[in-house]
């Protein structure tokens, strides 16, 4: 059940704008590398770079979003309420998405995140999907085993407020299981709306 609801959110959300940069005082480190590309990199020497959707492209542009559910364990009805920032991802052979989802007992709002809060993949659900032909509509997925993720910031260009990022060794198997992928980069995710749900 998990694993559908978090297909069906994945899927199915329609985006709007990506992430620009920004006046605001967050500085993000250089040394990382370019804001919205993402260094895949196997353990058997394989490199990939991936680079984010911008607003107009035809695929999703790094967003993130709140939401909630309703779930029933042993007929008690539980309310889970959802953190989530997805993108799909271009130029490489790798993966075509990432998904990142938080869950709680108690509503969420992205102004609880703060400059250097980090998470490891305990407290956090990412996944990463291949598609190998977009006309069959084959989503093949694949969680991470390991990794951090820090929050860089927000900033805000006109009337759209952003996250940013920064994701540190997300280690995923390959979808054929043939070796292990690292994925890191920092994302600029466009908030769509930051409401707490009651």
């Amino acid at each position: 059940m998990k694993n559908t609801t978090f297909l069906s959110i994945f899927v199915a959300i329609a985006f709007c704008l990506c992430g620009c940069s920004s006046d605001d005082d967050n500085v993000v480190d250089p040394v990382v590398g370019e804001v919205n590309v993402l260094l895949i990199q196997s353990d058997n020497g394989k490199t990939s770079t991936g680079t984010m959707y911008k607003s107009g492209e035809t695929y999703n542009p790094p967003h993130c979003y709140l939401g909630k559910e309703i779930r029933y364990n042993g007929g008690n009805e539980l309310t889970v309420y959802h953190m989530g920032f997805g993108a799909n991802i271009k130029g490489s052979d790798v993966f075509d998405m990432l998904n990142i989802s938080f869950e709680s007992n108690k509503p969420m709002s992205f102004s609880n995140l703060k400059a250097g809060d980090t998470f490891d993949s305990s407290q956090f659900h990412a996944a990463a999907a291949y598609t190998p032909t977009w006309g069959e509509y084959i989503l093949r997925q694949t969680t991470a085993l390991s990794g951090k993720i820090t929050v860089v910031g927000t900033s805000k260009v006109g009337d759209i407020s952003y996250m940013t990022l920064r994701l540190t060794d997300l280690r995923f198997n390959a979808i054929d299981h043939t070796c292990i992928y690292s994925v890191n980069g920092i994302v600029e995710y466009e908030i769509w709306d930051d409401i707490q749900y009651e």
